[in-house]
């Protein structure tokens, strides 16, 4: 093969492309996306007012902007200067949240971000990522009613009822009802339960991935604390124990049936939603977040 000026110049453009690739991968690196997807979402406050920041959320989909404010408090290896404080305040407020919309919808999703509990006292509800099939600016109600497999499914993240242990918070299809013949959301709970410590930056990551074909119980979702998985639950895995609508990781249970989050292909994940949500505190709670990126691929602790 002859080596003109025109071979030259295309090796030397190859050669551009690929130090541009490997940058691209270290500079992902570095932000704490340990394998690169497709980033949907990436929020960590680094802005001059609150209302910049709401503008990269939904503008109706907020709740209590009043009840939120920019500290200069960040977890170790953020790049940023300011987190996101939320607090509730007894008869005033049930906290804050904020809520995003991906219109487009996703089969798999991973969401990262870090929390520092300042008070370990009432906590309703914390962060979800979920799908409605009638998509809104905001968050919809449906507590204690079971989804129909069109119209919703939503797993939250959250802490064990006074007992500050990580859970997931779930509701789908085929969930179990309560003793109140109510289907309030069921909870996962793994055999070795994770503490959730006050006044420590924690780094939080979930994923939730689709059933797929719809009529399938495949679907997963996973947990990781500080990079160390806690639990997944998918078709198969792991063995525990129902009690009502509560299932315990129990290594002489039955294997866990697997997740019919949706029975209509359009049903995708389509939201997630930041909640810090107290109704029956009766003191300050207060909360700080940061650092939040949604990716389709596992993004992991900031390096």
């Amino acid at each position: 093969m002859r080596w003109d000026g025109k071979h030259l110049n295309n090796t030397k453009i190859i050669h551009s492309l690929k130090l541009i690739s490997i940058c691209l991968s270290f500079f992902m690196l570095f932000c704490g996306i340990a394998q690169p997807g497709k980033v949907v979402l990436q929020e960590d406050f680094e802005k001059e007012s609150l209302n910049e920041v709401v503008n990269n959320w939904s503008r109706e989909g907020y709740k209590s902007i009043e009840a939120m404010s920019l500290v200069e408090d960040v977890p170790e290896g953020s790049t940023g200067t300011h987190s996101l404080m939320i607090t509730y305040t007894p008869n005033v407020d049930e906290g804050g949240h904020l809520f995003k919309t991906f219109p487009e919808g996703y089969d798999s999703l991973f969401v990262r971000f870090y929390v520092k509990f300042l008070t370990r006292g009432s906590l309703h509800h914390f962060v979800k990522l979920g799908g409605y099939g009638d998509l809104k600016p905001y968050p919809k109600g449906g507590a204690g009613d079971r989804p129909k497999g069109d119209d919703s499914f939503v797993t939250g993240i959250e802490q064990a009822g006074g007992l500050w242990n990580w859970l997931f918070y779930t509701y789908w299809m085929n969930m179990r009802k309560s003793p109140s013949n109510k289907y309030w959301g069921n909870v996962f709970v793994s055999k070795e339960p994770k503490e959730i410590p006050k006044g420590e930056w924690i780094c939080v990551e979930f994923m939730v991935k689709m059933n797929n074909p719809v009529t399938e119980s495949n679907g997963e979702m996973a947990f990781w604390i500080d990079g160390e998985k806690i639990l997944q639950v998918g078709k198969g895995f792991p063995n525990g124990v129902w009690t009502w609508g509560k299932f315990e990781e129990d290594p002489d249970g039955d294997p866990f049936e697997g997740f019919q989050w949706r029975s209509d292909e359009k049903l995708k994940i389509n939201f997630f939603w930041l909640d810090f949500y107290v109704t029956k505190g009766d003191q300050k709670e207060m909360v700080l977040i940061d650092d939040i990126i949604a990716s389709t691929s596992y993004i992991g602790p900031l390096k």
